[in-house]
């Protein structure tokens, strides 16, 4: 049997349960939504760093790449030149300054591609390709089948 001083205090002591649980609830969700927010900050701290690794990887490449081109297109200006000089020993004149002409050109090329940093050559690529869509197609196949023939020689 119960006595009566109990029964008004088993309500109050449940009660006051239920409230300290309440309160340890709130605080154990608040502290793992800190911890959770506190670990999205950091994933997202270091995905911005391996992004920003990369991206400079792929301009270290793309700048070894550019100096690369810039050579062997000033090589391949210097093979021109030999071949106009050849056509003009051979009386085909304007054969010969054809290939002077693209000679030049390609070696203004290859100084620009060394000079300028890939920032830059890209920018004017993406403008240029805007613009001129048609002939920026054109000229990378034109371009891939030269380079092609000139690596297989």
């Amino acid at each position: 049997m119960q006595r009566k001083d109990d029964q008004g205090r088993k309500p109050a002591d449940f009660e006051t349960a239920k409230s300290e649980l309440s309160e340890r609830f709130e605080q154990e969700t608040q502290t793992a939504t800190e911890a959770l927010q506190d670990a999205r900050d950091e994933l997202t701290r270091k995905a911005g760093d391996y992004a920003t690794e990369a991206k400079q990887a792929l301009f270290d490449k793309a700048e070894g790449t550019q100096r690369d081109i810039s050579s062997n297109l000033k090589a391949f200006s210097g093979a021109l030149r030999a071949a106009s000089e050849h056509l003009a020993n051979n009386d085909q004149r304007t054969a010969s300054k054809f290939t002077l002409d693209a000679a030049g050109s390609l070696e203004r090329l290859s100084s620009s591609l060394k000079d300028k940093p890939f920032e830059d050559v890209l920018g004017e690529m993406r403008s240029f390709g805007r613009e001129n869509s048609g002939a920026l197609i054109a000229g990378s196949v034109l371009a891939g089948l030269a380079l092609g023939r000139f690596i297989k020689s």
